[in-house]
């Protein structure tokens, strides 16, 4: 760089190089006018100066200086690698990438571009060429660990996960028998996980079973690794060992659902469908009671039963689950049980519970076939949970009848107006709910979930001015719309662009949905930064994840409704 300046102008062109890497832009742009003054067509110069502008906000000039910097020195690796950099910063990432290849055409061993071209390749999904440069960057530096780490993930990434494990194995041949040191072996252990899951991936479970087994003592998160172990003896068909180790789970975490799904799948007792036999049933009726003497506090064990149990003993059950519950006062135990209502006759069952439980603590004051006293609230929270269960079931009336009942009997408890709100809303009447909801968040200024709920509810009744107002409650100073756009704030915005679309304010409604896209846009983009960062910090198996989830980031429900939005919003 800067080779054809005299030892002088060489030096500043270094120091140019620096002042960028640290971010000294003004030191650095002193410094290349110092050098132009003598050589004013330097093209290396030029385009330092120019990335140095870019910098500062000076895009124009940028572009400008660069392209001069290229047109100068064509042949420069630098001005063409400047180039390419500016692009990026642009996310222009395909013009980026012809820039590198030109700059690889003229110092084709390059470090520093081959790397920064693998980076553009793995976000362009490029895994071909991701491929051929990692390659490329492992037979010039075979001694750094990133680029063996690099290479296994690029064949991984292009579907061949035999080749990445072939490469891992080569990389671990070259490492010593006591390694990891101490401060690496996090990072090691992770590796070891990767390769094992990689094995997985290709089927291979046994020797995936084995190598787990042979280096467990390097292997530092001991929960991934049971969790893998047990994995792979359910696909070798070992069922009673991995029955074992999920027993050995749940006494690590008893509320995990899928250690409790995965031993009944191992005691083939698990249907997706949902559909249980009346043998099978009894079956499971008996392991969880099992269960629930080992772990009598885990919420999971007493949760679960309610899924598959029918009749009589599903009614028992739902007794012996709600009736604490209604007694400490938990506000979410109808969205905890909601999911049965989609199972036929357990509605049914609930609903008569709970009339039963209401009936017996308001005459007696205790549960039916109870000695002890309740607290008064219990019979509140069985009013609150009947408020919602007839809201469930489309019976407007006699919900409002049940939440009126609860905020009488007790008025300060915030969660009521909420509920009474939702009701309105499904009853049809917008500026009730809105005004209720207001209401609940008056009650607590300093809750910002209430103050969400509310601002929803203003949405929904088409107040968008008074929603801005309350959102900017929760905002930096004086501005709201800026401070919830940085915040990704997207229901808000899809909820704001489907209010003015109602009122026809098309401008507006476009310009909220088009914000929804921006949002995932930048999702896309911020995968960038992970990609040498994953590597390095040898995180592999949630950077895999993360390309996996970017790759199908444009399922999302909230990015279709922006599309419709903004389809509907720009065709009228």
């Amino acid at each position: 760089m800067g080779a054809s300046l005299p030892s002088k102008e060489a030096n500043l062109f270094k120091l140019i190089v620096k002042s960028y890497e640290t971010k000294q832009y003004k030191k650095g742009l002193k410094a290349a006018d110092a050098i132009l003054k003598k050589f004013p067509e330097h093209g290396e110069t030029l385009s330092m100066k120019g990335l140095t502008l870019n910098c500062m906000d000076r895009k124009s000039e940028a572009y400008e200086l660069v392209r001069l910097g290229v047109k100068n020195d064509i042949k420069s690796h630098v001005c063409w690698h400047v180039y390419g950099l500016l692009y990026r910063s642009d996310r222009e990432y395909r013009e980026a990438i012809k820039c590198y290849r030109n700059a690889l055409r003229i110092d084709p061993d390059n470090i520093e571009i081959l790397r920064d071209l693998s980076l553009l390749q793995a976000q362009m999904r490029d895994l071909t060429g991701f491929v051929e440069t990692r390659q490329q960057l492992l037979t010039l530096k075979p001694n750094h660990r990133m680029n063996w780490i690099g290479f296994a993930v690029s064949h991984h990434l292009n579907s061949n996960g035999s080749k990445a494990v072939e490469i891992l194995e080569a990389y671990e041949g070259t490492l010593e028998d006591d390694y990891p040191p101490d401060n690496e072996r996090c990072e090691h252990g992770e590796m070891l996980l990767y390769k094992i899951s990689l094995l997985e991936e290709c089927g291979s479970f046994e020797r995936a079973l084995a190598e787990m087994h042979k280096k467990e003592s390097k292997i530092v998160d001991k929960l991934a690794y049971k969790e893998q172990e047990v994995s792979l003896l359910v696909k070798i068909g070992r069922l009673e060992e991995a029955a074992e180790l999920y027993r050995a789970l749940l006494s690590m975490n008893p509320d995990n659902y899928s250690y409790y799904e995965g031993l009944q799948k191992c005691l083939g007792l698990y249907r997706d469908n949902g559909n249980y036999s009346s043998g099978e049933i009894d079956e499971l009726d008996a392991l969880y009671k099992s269960l629930a003497q080992q772990y009598t506090w885990s919420s999971a064990v007493k949760r679960i039963p309610l899924d598959f149990l029918q009749g009589e003993k599903f009614r028992e059950a739902a007794f012996n689950y709600v009736r604490p519950l209604l007694t400490k006062g938990v506000p979410s135990l109808f969205s905890d049980l909601s999911p049965l209502y989609d199972q036929p006759g357990k509605a049914d069952i609930l609903e008569q519970l709970i009339l039963e439980l209401e009936h017996s603590i308001g005459t007696t004051g205790k549960y039916p076939g109870r000695e002890e006293k309740e607290p008064p609230s219990t019979l509140l929270w069985t009013l609150f949970f009947l408020a919602q269960h007839y809201d469930r079931r489309g019976q407007y009336d006699v919900a409002l009848s049940k939440i009126d009942e609860a905020i009488e009997h007790t008025p300060t408890v915030i969660d009521l107006y909420s509920v009474k709100s939702r009701i309105l809303k499904h009853a049809g009447d917008l500026a009730a709910a809105a005004a209720l909801a207001d209401e609940a968040r008056c009650m607590d200024l300093a809750d910002r979930y209430v103050n969400s709920e509310c601002v929803k509810r203003m949405l929904q009744a088409d107040q968008v001015s008074l929603a801005e107002k309350t959102a900017a409650l929760f905002t930096k100073d004086g501005d709201q719309h800026n401070n919830l756009h940085d915040m990704q704030c997207m229901w808000y915005e899809l909820a704001s662009g489907e209010s003015y679309f109602r009122q026809g304010d098309l401008g507006r409604a476009l310009k909220k949905f088009l914000a929804v896209e921006k949002h995932y846009a930048d999702i896309t983009e911020d995968q960038f930064d992970f990609h040498s960062y994953c590597l390095r910090k040898m995180t592999l198996r949630a950077y895999v994840e993360m390309l996996k989830f970017q790759d199908r980031l444009h399922s999302h429900a909230y990015f279709h409704k922006a599309a419709a939005g903004a389809i509907s919003a720009g065709a009228i």
